[in-house]
């Protein structure tokens, strides 16, 4: 006897992956859900990936992420101390990841010990950084 293949799942009830796999749902009443932060885009993966700490501890901070930045096809902008942006890094370095739609912006931290870099993306507390790469890459492109 046959059935209609369009009202009857042909392997059980489906589900969504988050629910087959034991994976929590995002909940606006969990914290914790609230606290964790979006996943790292593509770019500033590869950009951290392509950081080597024994380039940052033999060559410099500059030096390491202007490497790191040219693998990934990025732009090394500068680099500056951190002081009075971000409490818990000595160093931050500007990367242009894209200059797309007025430019894609990656953010490097040294850490205060000097022994990890990261990738971050910009946001509210690196706003004017940012758009003093905005700047920095507008009078590139006119030289």
């Amino acid at each position: 006897m046959a059935t209609d293949a369009t009202s009857t799942p042909m392997h059980g009830h489906s589900q969504p992956f988050s629910a087959a796999y034991g994976v929590a749902e995002p909940n606006s009443a969990d914290p914790v859900a609230q606290t964790t932060p979006p996943p790292m885009p593509l770019d500033l993966v590869e950009l951290e990936l392509a950081l080597d700490l024994n380039d940052v501890a033999a060559n410099g901070f500059g030096a390491a992420v202007r490497e790191a930045a040219k693998r990934v096809g990025g732009e090394f902008l500068f680099d500056l101390p951190a002081s009075g942006l971000l409490d818990d890094a000595q160093r931050i370095a500007v990367v242009c990841l894209s200059r797309d739609d007025g430019g894609r912006f990656g953010l490097v931290l040294l850490s205060a010990d000097g022994d990890q870099a990261r990738t971050v993306e910009p946001d509210s507390t690196t706003a004017d950084l940012v758009q003093f790469a905005k700047a920095f890459v507008a009078v590139l492109e006119k030289l």
